[in-house]
């Protein structure tokens, strides 16, 4: 007998059993005695559906599979409608996520265990969300629904049709490969901008801080500099918020790394998670300690209020500007070496850090120190542009403790090279 049978069938009551919990916890939420299914017919539905797939295998007759799914489809129609003119309800939500459970059991019985858990936590937070999704869709703006369609244009119809090839001196411009940067450096913007507006201001300034820094940490910075300025007797909160924003660049450029260069993330490991940890205990005893009142809902009110961050001519500018960024990196280690490359890391992070993250590494054929240097460079000279943006435009009481915890973020960063270097 083939046991791993057991693992199809258990693997997929379990998946179907949670998206039952969450429908039973939400008909006793709200008193609903006549709910369409609970834990007990989830978990049946997705029982069902991988057994459907094992019987017919062990019989050798797909046409027993085909017939079960069929009955399994009317019976839940024939459900929908009985209850419907019973009841009066039109929604599908409970009804389709059903089918979904049931093809969930199918992909469990064909040993797509991975497929199976991502669509069934998808349809948990579809399901468990219901109200926050209905309540953002309420306040998205034209601009956000345009900013939507020009994403999907860039990354689903624009990218496939580029050419993969290098073009100009050191076979710098390539087309395909810059277009899926800018895609891809948008793509993490515009989820954290969705994630900041879904789980709203309510969840906390560190969270909408987090993400705001990952969506602009520098447009963050302009934002709160200003505002610390007219409330100069307010300094902890700012801090705070500069600080959270500031470590999540560290780890967002792991990210970037990660999907270019894997090599390189190993080594980037010590520096960055260290740097961005000691920024994020800061910002914990920073939390602790921080000032109680009004400024702060006013703080996350300016977070939430911030612009999609996607739009079609930055992200046509970002192209040129890593483009720009490769070509003068590669001519500088040609010309100067490793100096030159450091050299071009400096003035390129005073603008932007994330075309000198995914720069230096798309450039493979750099050894792995020099390019490891020049990324942790780039997030320190990125992040003391912040502080002094602070020091320039905002109150200087905050600006020299944002830049105390940046000294000691530097230095633990500095620290950790040298492991790397060993």
């Amino acid at each position: 007998m083939d046991y791993s049978i057991f693992t199809q069938l258990g693997i997929a009551v379990v998946l179907a059993s949670l998206i039952g919990l969450e429908r039973e916890h939400k008909h006793q939420m709200h008193n609903q005695d006549k709910g369409f299914a609970g834990l007990r017919t989830f978990a049946l539905h997705g029982l069902l559906g991988a057994l459907a797939l094992v019987i017919s295998r062990i019989i050798g007759n797909e046409w027993l599979f085909i017939v079960l799914t069929v009955g399994f489809l009317a019976l839940i129609i024939s459900s929908y409608f009985i209850t419907a003119k019973l009841y009066g309800g039109i929604g599908v939500t409970s009804e389709t996520a059903s089918v979904l459970v049931y093809l969930n059991g199918v992909l469990c019985a064909m040993e797509q265990y991975l497929l199976a858990t991502a669509i069934t936590l998808c349809l948990f937070f579809i399901l468990h969300f219901k109200t926050s999704l209905h309540s953002w869709a309420k306040k998205v703006r034209d601009e956000e629904f345009l900013s939507t369609a020009e994403f999907i244009i860039i990354a689903f119809i624009i990218l496939p049709l580029l050419p993969n090839k290098g073009y100009g001196p050191y076979d710098f411009f390539n087309p395909s490969i810059i277009w899926l940067i800018v895609v891809f450096i948008s793509g993490i913007s515009f989820v954290s901008y969705i994630a900041i507006k879904v789980l709203g201001a309510r969840k906390g300034i560190g969270l909408t801080g987090f993400l705001g820094g990952i969506v602009s940490s520098t447009a963050l910075s302009l934002s709160f500099s200003g505002e610390s300025k007219k409330n100069p007797s307010i300094v902890k909160p700012y801090v705070f918020a500069m600080v959270i924003a500031s470590s999540a660049v560290f780890f967002k450029a792991l990210v970037e790394v990660a999907v270019l260069n894997t090599a390189l993330v190993k080594p980037l490991l010590i520096p960055m998670l260290a740097m961005g940890c000691t920024g994020l205990i800061s910002g914990l005893f920073l939390w602790v300690k921080r000032d109680v009142g009004e400024t702060e809902k006013a703080m996350q009110k300016d977070v939430i209020k911030m612009k999609s961050p996607f739009s079609l001519l930055p992200a046509l500018q970002f192209g040129v500007f890593f483009a720009l960024i490769l070509f003068v990196s590669r001519f500088a280690v040609d010309m100067l070496g490793t100096k030159g490359l450091y050299l071009s890391t400096v003035f390129s992070s005073l603008l932007d850090a994330d075309a000198v993250f995914v720069s230096v590494a798309n450039m493979k054929d750099l050894a792995q120190f020099p390019a490891v240097t020049a990324i942790v460079l780039a997030a320190i000279v990125n992040t003391v542009v912040k502080g002094a943006i602070f020091m320039i435009f905002g109150n200087r009481k905050v600006a020299f403790r944002i830049l105390s915890v940046y000294l000691l973020m530097f230095l633990v960063g500095g620290l950790s090279l040298f492991f790397v270097s060993i």
